[in-house]
């Protein structure tokens, strides 16, 4: 297992497990192919750090900052991160398609303003009031996901998948929702913004 301050610079197929690093500064790290597996990382600074085809199981990141750090095939499995802002995160000009995914994770109260998402996976989380405000989340999965109060604005969602989420509410004049999946009775949802009257 590895070590638990963190000094070195650089870590690979490592395994870190129970870390308490809550408030930590975490700066300039490279990290790849490891796992961070019930670690407490809320409230932390991720400084210029670099994630590629790592996984978070069952940790807590809420309020986590990740300012300049870079994300490439993560996933994160029931873990919480709430209040996170992805946009201060590093994101390339070469654009990679899978970047992030979460499975069963709470992910209230963040922002997702205006990143390339493509083939985002956030599947059965809690995602309320989560901001998507002009994303590309084309071939994204949102499946099983409650997304109550979330904003979706000028927003690509091109053959994205919500078969099976919830509480939703997508304006389909003000986004691409061209060959989307929807499951009923949610979709009536989509009804909302025609401008139509509904009867029984």
């Amino acid at each position: 297992m590895a070590d638990l301050t963190l000094e070195s610079k650089e870590y690979d197929d490592e395994t870190f497990k129970n870390i308490e690093l809550a408030g930590a500064l975490i700066e300039d790290r490279r990290f790849r192919d490891c796992s961070f597996v019930r670690c407490n990382l809320s409230d932390a600074l991720l400084a210029r750090c670099r994630f590629s085809d790592c996984e978070f199981i069952d940790c807590n990141l809420s309020l986590t900052k990740v300012t300049s750090s870079g994300f490439s095939a993560v996933t994160f499995t029931d873990c919480k991160m709430v209040g996170i802002n992805w946009t201060d995160a590093y994101w390339s000009s070469i654009h990679m398609v899978g970047a992030l995914s979460f499975i069963r994770c709470v992910l209230n109260d963040s922002t997702f303003f205006g990143l390339h998402l493509r083939e985002l996976k956030l599947i059965d989380c809690r995602a309320v009031d989560v901001d998507f405000t002009g994303a590309n989340c084309e071939d994204a999965d949102f499946s099983h996901s409650d997304l109550r109060d979330s904003v979706f604005r000028q927003t690509r969602l091109a053959r994205a998948n919500f078969s099976e989420a919830k509480n939703y509410s997508i304006n389909v004049f003000n986004n691409d929702i061209k060959r989307a999946k929807f499951t009923l009775p949610d979709a009536m949802s989509l009804l909302y913004s025609l401008d139509i009257e509904l009867v029984e």
